[in-house]
């Protein structure tokens, strides 16, 4: 088999061929080309996706499929990239394309441009937070034990390396209100509480949190406040200034359907004297990309990848996209609940709720069942299982807006079987 592969060649195999416009610099999706009946919408939406159609991909949460349009744009731009590195740097990575690309982040995420830095995911963030902060022996730092790995991972190296004290806050049982989350987090500040972790959406049990009262309570109390939002963009609606958090770190590979690898740090401009810079800024520049965003000089061709997919939240309607997603989280929480011995750990609360469905299968062999799933049936969930959650174990079920009814009676009628 020839390994050279030209460039129609990829788009052809792509299944690009709707995706001319692009190639013309036109808009990528023009309203008129997207379907306005909601029965021709959702079909639509998931042939925009690169997904094997024999797969019930019900794992967002985890990863989401790219778009065809993301795919190809990103081709082109490592096709100029590698043609005339010169040229391509000055025409994405310069100071004013540059700009424009984070204008265009800001805007979807209710922030300003000079607040946002490109990481190559919420990872990053997380940790470009947890080293910059001046913290002392003592210091606290007030997470919960439902916070992904990914998110305590730097504040365990910064506790080893500056002894600071890393609160895991537990959570039993399915919370009922966000006010019983917030009283949970209000009755473990303390005096040396200095930093507030927090998950946007938890990846455990799907539990959408009360941000904002959170990162008031934090502000209230003169606490830095940090918002995982690895499970946030494209799922539910994220207005970052309305939010009141201190930093936010995200990635857009989920519900966005960019490709892996691609991420942003907001730090609020009045919070970014008190985050140490991880470069130093060139030519007087100012703002979060000059201080925390080092690693874009390698990330152009999934920056440009980037405004395709934020093109296309735009032009379906984001809040149609949230809608849709909550829709099918529902249906399938209705197909769950008649099946002997499952418990679904995700809240009803209409607040709380979002596109997961966690549940634990009465015989606790979760792992298992997530393979057989897989293997046999060809549906895609996670298992989630995490020791220092006191034995938190369960199936996690994450639906996007490409999903459709018949997969989720699919995975409902399977774990019937596997009951």
């Amino acid at each position: 088999m020839n390994d050279t592969v030209s460039r129609r060649a990829l788009i052809g195999a792509l299944g690009a061929g709707t995706l001319l416009p692009v190639l013309a610099g036109a808009r990528t999706f023009p309203a008129a080309s997207v379907p306005s009946d909601s029965r021709e919408l959702w079909g639509w939406l998931r042939s925009q996706l690169v997904l094997d159609p024999a797969l019930a991909w019900l794992d967002t949460a985890g990863s989401g499929p790219s778009l065809r349009a993301v795919m190809v744009r990103e081709y082109r731009s490592r096709e100029r990239q590698s043609q005339d590195f010169r040229r391509y740097r000055a025409a994405v990575l310069a100071a004013e394309p540059k700009a424009r690309h984070l204008a265009g982040v800001a805007t979807f995420m209710g922030a300003e441009a000079d607040e946002i830095a490109f990481t190559t995911g919420s990872a990053e963030g997380l940790g470009i937070v947890a080293r910059g902060l001046d913290l002392q022996p003592g210091d606290e730092i007030l997470a919960s034990d439902h916070d992904r790995p990914a998110a305590l991972g730097p504040w365990r190296v910064e506790a080893a390396r500056r002894g600071v004290k890393l609160v895991e806050l537990p959570q039993p049982g399915v919370p009922a209100a966000p006010e019983a989350i917030v009283g949970r987090y209000a009755g473990a500040i303390t005096p040396r509480t200095k930093v507030l972790l927090v998950p946007h959406v938890r990846a455990t049990d799907g539990t959408v949190m009360p941000v904002r009262e959170l990162c008031a309570l934090a502000r209230t109390n003169g606490i830095f406040s940090l918002v995982d939002g690895a499970l946030g963009p494209g799922h539910v609606d994220v207005r970052l200034a309305e939010l009141g958090c201190d930093a936010y770190a995200t990635a857009f590979h989920r519900w966005i359907n960019a490709s892996l690898g691609i991420g942003a740090l907001y730090v609020r401009r009045d919070a970014q004297a008190r985050l140490w810079p991880t470069c130093e800024p060139k030519d007087g520049a100012a703002g979060a990309q000059a201080r925390y965003g080092g690693s874009c000089r390698h990330l152009g061709p999934a920056i440009e990848g980037l405004g395709v997919a934020l093109e296309f939240q735009q032009v379906v309607n984001r809040a149609r996209i949230a809608a849709r997603i909550r829709e099918l989280a529902a249906y399938l929480r209705q197909q769950l609940a008649p099946l002997p011995g499952l418990e679904i750990l995700t809240p009803s609360h209409p607040s709380l709720a979002g596109g997961i469905v966690s549940l634990r299968l009465p015989s606790g062999r979760h792992e298992h069942a997530a393979r057989v799933l897989a293997e046999e049936d060809g549906i895609v969930v996670a298992h989630e299982a995490h020791d220092a959650q006191g034995g938190f174990d369960a199936l996690r079920v994450s639906v996007h807006a490409g999903n459709d009814f018949t997969e989720l009676d699919r995975c409902a009628n399977a774990l019937r079987r596997h009951l």
